[in-house]
């Protein structure tokens, strides 16, 4: 299985709400669950290719041909990754101030986690500020319902710096594979991702796309490496949920944060009326595992004319905790 990984520069601001905030209209995150950036390119290839292309997206998934990871920052020639849920060695008393400082940071650059990992087996400090990738702002807008006057409401943005963006890894099998990937990508990016892009958020372009096992630079080859190797420990790059016959072997020593995943289908021929997904707890990307799971492709709808799956499988890194 080879590695794609493909960086996307935002040319407008970006509403990513948090499912489990109740102020996800207010508020927006800098980056972006693997199940929302699914259903995103479902839409897409439904666009593109008719019923055939999310059949064929889906197929892929069902059989593990094709795996994806959250939408994850990079800046400058980095690509950062979660935090892991792992707690730092204590050595002292003096200990609490530098643990702490450790979980302030989101996002650890690839090529520092060697030594951050290093840091949380010894003790030692892993010196290094909280990064930022741009600029939470708000914009207001008003509701024209069929009342007299308008209502304002507030929405969160989130806008990157010039040198900043997200990236994706997709685990392929095959050429034709990253062809329709790049197409959908390039097509996605057009109409935009996450929520408002009726207003014009969430644009974006394909910054580069390159196959983590011919990269030459040595951030592909350290990701290449722990993607295709077990080093004992697993980091997950992508919300995800084990199966219910996987669960009790997935959480046997694993160190987790939950992601509530819900929603309403976005579907104009799916019912006349809005309905909701079923709901689900997801391990939120940078969570730490001893045993891998193989999740699954969820049907979370309901009584509707056609299935609605949300995207619940994994895509680990190794690493050495």
């Amino acid at each position: 299985m080879n590695y794609l990984l493909i960086r996307l520069g935002f040319d407008t601001a970006v509403h990513f709400g948090a499912s489990d905030s109740a102020q996800s209209l207010a508020t927006s995150q800098d980056h972006l669950p693997a199940d929302t950036l699914f259903s995103a390119l479902c839409h897409t290839a439904l666009q593109l290719y008719g019923p055939a292309g999310i059949e064929q997206l889906c197929t892929w998934v069902k059989s593990g041909e094709l795996l994806l990871s959250d939408m994850l920052p990079w800046r400058g020639d980095d690509c950062f990754l979660p935090r892991p849920c792992a707690l730092a060695a204590e050595s002292g008393e003096s200990e609490g101030a530098r643990v702490k400082a450790m979980k302030k940071l989101l996002w650890i650059p690839a090529l520092s986690f060697d030594k951050y990992a290093a840091a949380l087996r010894s003790g030692r400090t892993y010196d290094a500020e909280p990064v930022s990738f741009g600029l939470a702002c708000e914009s207001t807008r008003a509701s024209l319902g069929q009342k007299e006057e308008a209502m304002p409401y507030r929405v969160g943005l989130f806008r990157f710096e010039d040198n900043c963006g997200l990236y994706v890894i997709a685990a392929l099998c095959s050429h034709g594979q990253k062809e329709m990937l790049m197409a959908l990508f390039r097509a996605l990016g057009l109409g935009g991702i996450g929520g408002k892009v009726s207003s014009g958020c969430g644009k974006f372009h394909v910054v580069d796309a390159v196959l983590l096992k011919e990269g030459t630079d040595p951030q592909a080859r350290w990701l290449y490496g722990a993607l295709k190797e077990n080093r004992g420990h697993s980091l997950l790059l992508s919300a995800s949920l084990p199966r219910d016959e996987e669960l009790d072997k997935a959480m046997d020593g694993a160190r987790f944060r939950l992601l509530r995943r819900s929603g309403f289908v976005a579907s104009d021929t799916y019912s006349p009326e809005p309905m909701k997904k079923r709901t689900q707890y997801f391990f939120r990307a940078g969570s730490v595992f001893l045993n891998r799971y193989e999740g699954a492709l969820y049907q979370v709808g309901g009584s509707g004319s056609h299935p609605v799956y949300r995207y619940g499988r994994p895509l680990f890194l190794g690493v050495k905790l």
